[in-house]
């Protein structure tokens, strides 16, 4: 009795079915994308000091998404030393949070080899945007912060925070107040 499933699907190959190697291909597949992307994220993962070299975060795995936390302010406390909050937060709940410790940087997908989407938060302005991180290499990235189409926004390229400099800013939100 012979069995038709289809073109390619259960025929016989030299001794195999082609269906088995297909999935083994898949497979393959499967796990190279998966290690890529791991890759990827190790790239991005780490202490990052800002283009204007005034803030730094730590872009870390927050249960799927990575996000960004602000680590580090070079000026923590305003002109009268109190300790910067979110003032500008849209959300009068929220406008007493300490802008040194906020997650500024949420829900980091990947999009594309070297490259994840997510959103953007501006502690300034009170306003969320979408954003895209480039790894441009082990030590630089480019962050586009937008509203609509990336062609509408701003972009900065960001350095990472190594050695003894992250040693001195890890700890620098623990301000007493």
């Amino acid at each position: 009795m012979r069995i038709n499933a289809g073109r390619g699907f259960g025929r016989k190959h030299k001794g195999t079915f082609v269906f088995g190697r297909r999935m083994h291909l898949l497979g393959l597949t499967t796990a190279v994308v998966l290690a890529a992307r791991s890759a990827f994220a190790t790239g991005l993962l780490g202490d990052w000091l800002t283009q204007d070299e005034d803030a730094a975060l730590t872009i870390a795995d927050c249960g799927g998404p990575l996000c960004g936390r602000i680590i580090w302010l070079e000026n923590a406390r305003d002109r009268g030393g109190s300790v910067r909050r979110d003032d500008n937060n849209p959300d009068p709940a929220k406008q007493g949070q300490r802008i040194c410790g906020l997650v500024v940087i949420r829900d980091l997908k990947p999009t594309g080899p070297n490259t994840w989407g997510g959103e953007v938060y501006n502690p300034q302005d009170g306003k969320t945007y979408r954003g895209r991180i480039t790894v441009l290499s082990e030590s630089t990235l480019r962050l586009r912060a937008y509203i609509g189409l990336p062609i509408f926004g701003r972009s900065q390229t960001w350095t990472r925070v190594t050695g003894g400099v992250a040693n001195k800013i890890k700890y620098s939100c623990g301000l007493a107040e």
